[in-house]
This record gives C-alpha cells, sequence and structure tokens, in this order.
C-alpha cells in the first residue's frame, strides 16, 4: 500500500483502504452500533440518555458520559463523533468520550444525530443546535456551569462544531468557551494540496471525500452549500480558543491547517498540533503511544479552557 512505509509502524496494523458507498454504510452502522452497544463504560464513569426533538421535530438521542458522584456544577464538552456525516459512532468515540469526562472532569453530551443519505445537510447541524440550546435550558438540573461549555468533534463532527462555533451569535447561542477540532472537515471546495495528493490514503482518502460531500450538500444550490462549509462562513467577533488537530498522511490536512490560520488572522487563540506519521483516523488505535500522546495534548487544551472559561 502506498505511504504504507511512512506511516508510524504503531498504525501500520490499522491502514488499509476502506471505501465509501452507500451499502457499505448500511452494513458499517449495524456494527457501529452493536460495537457500541457492548463497549462499557470505565469503572468512575456513569452515563445517562435523553431524547429530544432536533431536525424537523425528529427525536435523537444523547448520551450524557459523567464523572461518578459528581453533584455539583460541572464544565460541558459536546463532543460531536465523526463518520463522514454517514456512519454511527463507532466503540472508539464512547471511549474517547470517557476519557475526555474522566480526565477533564466535564460532562460530555455525546448526540446521536441523523445521518446522510438519508438526512443531508442541515440535519447534523440542527441536531446539534438542538442539544446545545437544551443544556442551557436544563444546566441547572444537570449540574451544567454554563460559563463552561465547550464544543468538540472529529473529521465530520469536527465540522459540525466548528459551525456552531461560527453562528454562536446568529443562532442566539452563548459563546461557547472553547472549540476541538480533531482532523477537521473545513472545505468544501477540496482544492487543497493535501486533497489533490492523498487520492488513495488508508482509512479516508479524496475520493470518498468528494462522495461524502454530494451525499451531504444532496439536493443544494451552490451558494446554500457553502453554508455547510466552515471554511467559508462569517466568523464572529469573538472566536472560541482553538484547538486543531492534523494527520500527516490526510487528505484533509491541509484544509484543517488553513482554517487555523483563518481564525488566527481574526485574532483568535489557535493552537495546532500537526501529528507525524498518521493517518485519518488513527486514534482508533487507542491503546497506541502516538495516539495516547496526542489525546494528551487535548485534554490539556480543554483542561486549560475550561479553568478559563
Amino acid at each position: 500500500m502506498k505511504y504504507k512505509k511512512q506511516i508510524d509502524p504503531e498504525l501500520r496494523s490499522i491502514a488499509r483502504n476502506v471505501p465509501y458507498n452507500k451499502v457499505l454504510i448500511k452494513c458499517a452502522n449495524l456494527f457501529q452500533a452493536i460495537s457500541f452497544g457492548l463497549t462499557t463504560v470505565p469503572k468512575g464513569i456513569t452515563n445517562r440518555n435523553i431524547t429530544m426533538e432536533g431536525y424537523r421535530g425528529l427525536k435523537f438521542r444523547t448520551e450524557i458520559f459523567e464523572p461518578l458522584n459528581e453533584k455539583g456544577k460541572l464544565p460541558c464538552l459536546i463532543y460531536v463523533h465523526g463518520g463522514a456525516f454517514s456512519y454511527r459512532a463507532s466503540a472508539y468515540h464512547k471511549k474517547l468520550a470517557c476519557i475526555y469526562a474522566m480526565e477533564a472532569n466535564c460532562r460530555v453530551c455525546f448526540p446521536d444525530y441523523h445521518l446522510t443519505p438519508k438526512y443531508p445537510y442541515p440535519a447534523a447541524y440542527e441536531d446539534v443546535l438542538t442539544l446545545y440550546r437544551w443544556i442551557m435550558e436544563n444546566a441547572d438540573e444537570f449540574g451544567i456551569d454554563t460559563e463552561k461549555i465547550g464544543v468538540a468533534g472529529d473529521s465530520a463532527g469536527a465540522s459540525i462544531a466548528a459551525l456552531i462555533c461560527n453562528n454562536y451569535n446568529s443562532e442566539e447561542l452563548k459563546q461557547p468557551c472553547l472549540q476541538m477540532l480533531v482532523y477537521p472537515l473545513t472545505d468544501i471546495e477540496m482544492q487543497t494540496d493535501s486533497m489533490k495528493k492523498f487520492s488513495d490514503t488508508p482509512l479516508w482518502n479524496a475520493r470518498n471525500n468528494r462522495r461524502m460531500w454530494s451525499y451531504y450538500c444532496r439536493d443544494l444550490k451552490v451558494e446554500d452549500a457553502y453554508s455547510a462549509s466552515p471554511m467559508h462562513n462569517n466568523l464572529p467577533q469573538i472566536i472560541p480558543n482553538t484547538y486543531i488537530e492534523t494527520a500527516e498522511y490526510d487528505c484533509l490536512r491541509d484544509e484543517g491547517i488553513l482554517y487555523g490560520k483563518r481564525l488566527s488572522r481574526s485574532e483568535a487563540k489557535v493552537e495546532i498540533n500537526q501529528t507525524r506519521g498518521t493517518i485519518h483516523g488513527y486514534d482508533s488505535a487507542l491503546n497506541t503511544q502516538i495516539a495516547m500522546s496526542n489525546i494528551q495534548k487535548r485534554i490539556l487544551f480543554l483542561k486549560k479552557g475550561f479553568d478559563a472559561g
């Protein structure tokens, strides 16, 4: 496989080409649902489920992961999982949510948002928007400090998280105290050097990316599709403190870096972690040193951001 020799040795076992199409999405989501459900919550963490009405009044579930026996108000992290807007959350997403809750001492709200191809944009965005409003309305009951609400996501989930942060003023939301974007999808135009170069990289590549955008923005006019692309949003006057993490052999690498630079030019405080020897979704290999070392950087960012919130 191309690039396999350049990829960190710890990650070579997961470095495989993965097709992306409607048939695979259906099959994969059956497996994802089973593996997610079978993944247990570690000691020290408890979880509960809330159901609410989001896009077009359709119900969706949000799972809340929180430190055990914490009765006071805690920071809240809305964690939007990745998966090309199409795949359900995986077992490793659940494990990450629990790690963030434990290590950053926060309540993690994890939405099971509506997916493409059945539900294109703005379904997922509106579900997460609904969750944000629900948190504000129910903060006292659920022990959430409304001065310390952060938004995070990986890949497609990071795209939704970025939209929330860009639109909080126009959506009349309280300003998030931080955003954490892990190998984020930010640019519908797909014209960066890494997008042109990485058409056959493991786990995710430019060919899959083009198909994903076609599913996500199905039936939208061109000008409307740009509203789904964080790179082309109007930025708020005050941008939350931002952490962006990119993977070296990832078609999304350059747009993540460029998005961070765009935020910096607008006077945002931005930390960009350009990981080396990595591929898109590399942190699914949770037990590797390279994954855990970068997850610790995320946790440090969350702790600092919540302390400053």
